[in-house]
């Protein structure tokens, strides 16, 4: 889940179904996606929250957002709060975004790796708010340009998002030839196979990559620590406490010496802010020992 998509223009038809949102149905919808997910959905967002859902009742066969509203209260509609939060938090990503990240992370994080993989220790990267699996899948192929042979060894990069339609675009791992061109070189290219559905990610690299849904907002069944996290564009959506919190976690699953990568206009908050070190623009390396002066 990276920001909010600029919308489609309105299929045809869409006139029968353009009952407005009013703006206790916007608070009621806006309350329930904050508590499932912790995005805050401000005033200025419901005409965005409008259009997005517009597809949902027209699926549904409503005319009017009140319906809506009422549907997802009711047990019969529980099914539908899962259509509401993909809706919702439909992504915008790509192949090596913030491309300032995977230089840092070719040039001072794959060393250490390559160091851990001699030294038969595993290696562990989380994409947390993998989208549609551009993020992780570019981290793949940089460390297979690096290291060839990562599979053959304790090597996982964990992606994980609340989107189910998301994921199911990472599994598939098959892409068009513009997204493809963003990534940096003709090496990093040459981990995508031409064919008839799009460019398919190689299977050396779709090897490494495992795919699963997680919702940062609750409890994580995540014991494992990692050797990097690439949590970007995901908690700007977040209150500060959330954001907070969030950054606890993550340093309760770094390893010492670790990188956190977060999105240009986030920034590391909360008590456990003063045990990471900047290494770079919004990029930060755990240092548990760390004492604030």
């Amino acid at each position: 889940m990276n920001q909010f998509a600029t919308m489609p223009a309105a299929d045809a038809g869409a006139a029968l179904y353009s009952s407005e949102l009013s703006a206790a149905d916007f608070r009621e919808i806006s309350e329930l996606v904050r508590s499932m997910v912790g995005i805050q959905l401000t005033e200025a967002k419901q005409g965005l929250v409008k259009s997005r859902l517009q597809k949902r009742l027209r699926r549904l066969g409503m005319t009017q957002f009140s319906q809506y509203v009422a549907f997802i209260k009711t047990a019969e509609g529980a099914g539908e709060v899962e259509e509401l939060i993909s809706a919702i938090s439909t992504n915008v990503t790509a192949f090596n975004r913030e491309p300032h990240h995977f230089e840092h992370f070719r040039e001072n994080v794959i060393p250490l790796l390559a160091k851990k993989i001699h030294s038969r220790e595993p290696v562990r990267i989380w994409s947390a708010g993998c989208s549609n699996g551009s993020e992780p899948y570019t981290i793949a192929c940089a460390v297979l340009d690096a290291i060839p042979n990562a599979g053959d060894h304790d090597f996982h990069i964990l992606a994980t998002d609340i989107d189910k339609y998301s994921l199911a675009t990472g599994k598939q791992g098959i892409y068009t030839e513009e997204m493809v061109s963003k990534m940096p070189s003709e090496k990093a290219k040459s981990w995508f196979q031409k064919t008839d559905q799009g460019y398919e990610v190689h299977p050396k690299a779709r090897k490494l990559v495992s795919f699963k849904t997680l919702n940062l907002m609750t409890s994580w069944p995540i014991k494992r620590k990692y050797d990097a996290i690439f949590c970007r564009n995901v908690m700007i959506y977040f209150c500060a406490e959330d954001q907070a919190r969030i950054i606890s976690q993550f340093a309760n699953h770094l390893y010492p010496g670790a990188f956190l990568y977060i999105g240009h206009s986030e920034r590391v908050l909360g008590p456990a802010a003063e045990k990471f070190v900047s290494a770079g623009a919004t990029t930060y390396q755990y240092d548990p020992k760390k004492v604030s002066t």
